[in-house]
């Protein structure tokens, strides 16, 4: 007959915990919410690949634009650096709304002792295509251009 009723029963922690105290302590993961293609705290999804030729990074960036994309390289790695400003205002006859976010986030990736020259990066659609061949060791540090 318990398990007939007609609405779920609740366990002991739930009385102690509502829902609102759950809001409250996963509000800096909800904070990226706004930011499509950013999981929690700022991350961004990347894939990397090992091809016979070395490696095949892609990240994915949607809503970013190319401008706000750094990649370096340094001590051996790989890094895909992204700042996003959002700035939205709304004006109506009885109010005013401005609200202003900033995001910045940074993947690193060791990829070895490469030269930054043969580094061929891309970006098109919001995916950054990075092309790391594998190679003798170059400068320690060198900005890579994003075509």
């Amino acid at each position: 007959m318990y398990r007939m009723m007609p609405f779920r029963r609740r366990n002991r922690g739930e009385a102690f915990w509502p829902q609102t105290w759950q809001d409250f302590f996963s509000w800096p993961e909800s904070f990226w919410e706004g930011f499509p293609g950013f999981g929690g705290f700022g991350t961004f999804n990347v894939d990397v690949k090992e091809t016979n030729d070395g490696y095949h990074v892609l990240a994915d960036l949607p809503g970013v634009a190319k401008e706000n994309i750094q990649l370096s390289l340094d001590g051996g790695y790989l890094t895909i650096a992204v700042r996003a400003d959002e700035i939205r205002s709304e004006n109506n006859e009885n109010y005013l709304c401005r609200e202003r976010r900033q995001m910045s986030s940074q993947r690193s990736f060791y990829v070895g002792d490469v030269d930054p020259a043969d580094v061929k990066a891309r970006f098109e659609n919001g995916v950054l295509d990075i092309k790391v061949p594998r190679g003798a060791q170059g400068p320690d540090r060198r900005q890579i251009p994003i075509n």
